[in-house]
């Protein structure tokens, strides 16, 4: 703006200029034809009183210079200025009288501009005169008698002064006025084009600013009411723009959010094969550890033969693809991957084709299909082991083996003894099911936690004496842990551990229940801890599954159902609390639960509370 606002000044003060250049020339023309025709009017005048005085005479007048000639030059010396030159000639060009300032010259009579000047009735000339500075009027004419017949030719000659100093004077004056004018308009200009150049700045500011998405700019009144009409339309349009701003922005951060929480991987490429879009999950499941790929090509950042050729085979054909991909680096996972292709749309923005690549890791349900396999199976195994047996024990007893007392005695007690673990089979799977559905009661009352644990030592005491084992129990307090809990599944999670502990601690070993209080925390901590056989560091993953068993001679020499460790995971986790289990192989293991301390203020939906 400040560049045309000097433009248009500096054009506006060159027009200026030649506009007062153009008026003084003019101007000095102007005097000049008006000179030159005052001149002629008075040199018009003079021959028009000549003109008069020769209506009254004839050449024999002329000739005899008598009373009437003289009467015309008195004539003519009552007309005549000093500043003239009047030379009257007869008709055979001889001069007859010249009168005047003799210092004018005159065409002399034999030259050619006499002849031209002869020849013409009447004529003005005008020459300059080299020897003065003035400009030379001629007038000539014939002078004719009352019946009009020529008898006498004038030279009427006026010098006039040269108008050149007047004119540079003129010149002058008009070239101070035009500087003096060219200054004042110039200020008046810069006023002027800064008065209307603040506003266009003004508004031109803003508009950058909108370009740049920056809507926060808004135009002030500067007086100026087209501009300002401008300007109050332009502070609309920028609130327009600020409030859709904040509202893309806000369904932007929703939608980003949307893409990130998702539990999808979410992956967006372009025409030219590129990452354009990528979430956390994506991420996450693929294991890739940095977040750089915005721009890169996809080929250069996925793992996977398979998962790569989906997506060429997806642009290639334009056609969708879903599929099962198993990843073995950088970790090992199972995707369920649904690539999508999305046509350039004609009437959208330039984005060419693309194509969404939806990954959802699957790992875990096929685990726990695997899982609900195994369980199946082993639920099969484990119920139809005891079937077996009381039913091939029955038909040996039917087959006459009821006249043997002794040997009846001793089916009869192993079908009572299948009975029994078939019945506790049963009541543990149920127990299990109902765990895992949550439909056992929560009933949170003031428990002593040694009593408990003294309780669950009675509970296992004779199963211990018989394998000759030593039950603990240690309180690390030293004073009672009384805190709110449950007391019916704190004593089902004591009972399980301490059974588990006395199947698999050999003959003379022993089995402790640690009790501790993580006051600071808000947690009780219970350790049940042996120095039984232990369990291999690659089957602890996998201990808290059901019916999952370390080997199958210790399946077989122990006894048990196999669901005691998944039970109490599940009644830990029922509690909000934590488990996990510390071992060595042919050492012993370290069972750790941690339980929250519950307020019996905070009465949770589903929960009974007792108070003594």
């Amino acid at each position: 703006m400040k560049r045309l606002t000097a433009r248009l000044t500096g054009l506006f003060a060159l027009l200026f200029i030649l506009y007062s250049f153009l008026f003084a020339y003019n101007a000095n023309l102007v005097v000049e034809h008006a000179v030159g025709e005052e001149t002629q009017e008075q040199m018009t005048e003079t021959a028009a009183t000549l003109r008069k005085s020769f209506m009254s005479l004839d050449e024999e007048n002329i000739q005899n210079r008598d009373r009437k000639w003289v009467g015309m030059i008195n004539n003519l010396i009552g007309v005549l200025n000093p500043a003239e030159r009047i030379i009257i000639y007869d008709m055979d060009k001889r001069e007859l009288i010249a009168m005047g300032n003799a210092d004018l010259p005159a065409a002399p009579r034999e030259s050619q501009a006499f002849d031209r000047a002869w020849a013409n009735t009447t004529d003005f000339k005008t020459h300059d005169n080299n020897s003065e500075d003035n400009t030379i009027y001629q007038y000539t004419e014939f002078m004719r008698n009352s019946k009009g017949d020529p008898i006498a030719y004038i030279q009427i000659i006026r010098a006039v002064s040269d108008l050149s100093a007047a004119q540079s004077r003129l010149m002058g004056i008009a070239f101070i006025c035009s500087i003096l004018a060219m200054a004042v308009l110039l200020a008046l200009l810069y006023y002027y084009f800064k008065r209307l150049s603040n506003p266009v700045q003004a508004i031109t500011r803003i508009v950058d600013d909108l370009s740049h998405n920056d809507y926060q700019s808004r135009y002030e009144s500067k007086g100026i009411e087209e501009f300002d009409e401008i300007g109050r339309n332009i502070n609309g349009l920028a609130e327009n723009l600020e409030r859709q701003q904040g509202q893309i922005l806000t369904q932007q951060k929703r939608l980003n959010q949307l893409i990130d929480y998702l539990i999808v991987g979410v992956l967006l490429i372009d025409d030219q094969q590129r990452i354009q879009v990528s979430n956390s999950a994506f991420f996450t499941i693929l294991g890739i550890e940095t977040n750089d790929i915005w721009g890169k090509r996809y080929d250069n950042v996925l793992h996977g033969y398979r998962l790569k050729q989906m997506i060429e085979n997806c642009f290639q054909d334009k056609s969708n693809y879903n599929d099962e991909v198993y990843l073995y680096y950088p970790k090992e996972v199972i995707l369920d991957v649904n690539v999508i292709y999305i046509e350039e749309s004609p009437a959208g923005p330039d984005t060419g084709s693309q194509v969404i690549v939806l990954i959802y890791d699957i790992t875990e349900i096929r685990r726990l299909e695997k899982v609900r396999t195994d369980f199946i199976s082993n639920a099969s195994h484990e119920l139809k082991t005891p079937i077996t047996s009381i039913q091939g024990f029955a038909e040996t007893l039917l087959d006459g083996a009821l006249e043997d007392p002794d040997l009846a005695q001793e089916f009869v007690g192993i079908i009572a003894s299948e009975s029994n673990r078939l019945t506790s089979l049963i009541s543990d799977i149920l127990d299990l099911s109902k765990i895992e559905q949550d439909q056992i009661g929560h009933k949170v009352e003031s428990i002593d936690l040694e009593v408990l644990a003294n309780g669950a030592v009675v509970q296992a005491e004779e199963l211990a004496l018989r394998k000759g084992i030593s039950l603990h129990t240690v309180n690390l307090r030293e004073e009672p842990i009384i805190f709110n809990s449950e007391a019916g599944r704190i004593d089902q999670i004591l009972t399980n551990l301490v059974n588990n502990g006395i199947k698999y601690t050999n003959p003379g070993g022993d089995v402790w229940i640690i009790l501790d209080l993580m006051e600071a925390e808000g947690y009780v901590h219970i350790s049940v801890k042996d120095n039984g056989v232990g369990i291999p560091r690659e089957d602890l993953p996998r201990i808290f599954e059901r019916f999952y068993r370390v080997s199958k001679d210790r399946s077989t020499n122990s006894g048990g159902t196999g669901l005691g460790l998944s039970i109490v995971r599940n009644l830990v986790n029922s509690m909000n609390g934590k488990i996990h289990v510390e071992s060595q192989y042919g050492q012993g293991s370290c069972f750790n639960v941690y339980l929250p301390m519950l307020d019996l203020e905070d009465n949770d939906d589903g929960i009974e509370i007792l108070e003594e």
